[in-house]
């Protein structure tokens, strides 16, 4: 089962710090130091903001992906811990984003970069647990003031559950 962030929109105050993060680990770019039309921000979290509540939305690492599934081009696949989106592979056509029951998917046009020539490209974007960072905390996780976000890990939980239940267990035995 896929380690996936969890997050509590009762402590989300919509500052987008997340986002922020997001981006600047995903392009290892200063963005408070750049025009902000000198690239792209495609942040892996989005915020969403209603009258009655804020929340962080981002892929769930389902271990059964219907975006991957939607996938036409295969550019979603399973990756050790995670589900993996290969931009390089991504055509953009927003199937997987359609198919997502958790809105975890985002669509955008990438104007700077790799366009395949074109003026622009349609590209997925999506939560990949920010694999490859130094720390190998997710951005979103160490930037958030209000603690919003926890990385679990269902296997760890299932291990915990599991010791709590022989603990309980032994302790009826002896009773």
């Amino acid at each position: 089962m896929n380690k996936f962030i969890k997050s509590d929109p009762m402590l989300c105050i919509g500052c987008r710090t997340c986002m922020i993060a997001c981006v600047v680990n995903h392009t290892g770019k200063n963005v408070f130091n750049m025009d902000p039309d000198s690239y792209d921000f495609t942040p892996r979290v989005q915020i969403q903001i209603t009258k009655d509540m804020t929340k962080p939305v981002q892929c769930r690492q389902c271990p059964k992906p219907k975006c991957m599934e939607a996938c036409p081009f295969n550019a979603i696949s399973m990756g050790e811990d995670s589900v993996i989106l290969d931009q390089d592979i991504c055509k953009g056509c927003g199937k997987c984003a359609k198919a997502c029951p958790f809105d975890g998917i985002t669509m955008a046009r990438i104007y700077h970069g790799d366009t395949k020539g074109r003026p622009f490209r349609q590209l997925a974007f999506k939560c990949d647990l920010c694999h490859g960072t130094e720390s190998g905390i997710p951005a979103c996780i160490e930037a958030c003031p209000t603690e919003v976000f926890t990385l679990f890990d269902p296997a760890e939980a299932a291990a915990k559950a599991k010791a709590a239940l022989a603990a309980k267990q032994a302790a009826a035995s002896k009773a």
